[in-house]
């Protein structure tokens, strides 16, 4: 017989999906196979991932993310986040501190990459 669980994802502190650890953190409860976030997925994850060290997984996907967004242009980049890096690997390191969380570009792609987070974790939390 079969019996499905309740996939409980714990964010606080933020997780890093990309993580090949972060599965083995992933509680399952009850008889449903439903997945919830505790607390819900919010901005402030992707804020967290800003904040990673440069070799976090979620790091390095974030950038990957902004090189493919911006056609790899760190100009572009510079010109909507109102930033000046150097380069994209550069980003990295990037102290985000002080990033203008107002700016539409950022809001934007902030909501982009936090959908991908939210993917990433039910994907990875299905494996377990």
């Amino acid at each position: 017989m079969f019996a499905a669980a309740l996939v409980v994802i714990a964010l606080a502190p933020w997780p890093d999906p990309f993580d090949p650890g972060f599965v083995s953190r992933v509680r399952r409860d009850g008889a449903s196979n439903e997945v919830v976030f505790r607390p819900a997925p919010a901005r402030e994850w992707v804020i967290a991932v800003r904040a990673m060290r440069e070799e976090a997984p979620a790091r390095q996907q974030y950038v990957q993310f902004l090189k493919d967004l911006y056609g790899y242009n760190i100009g572009a980049l510079n010109a909507a986040y109102g930033i000046e890096a150097g380069s994209f690997t550069e980003l990295l390191t990037y102290d985000f501190r002080k990033l203008d969380l107002t700016r539409e570009t950022v809001r934007r792609d902030d909501a982009s990459f936090l959908k991908i987070l939210t993917e990433t974790a039910i994907a990875a939390s299905k494996q377990k």
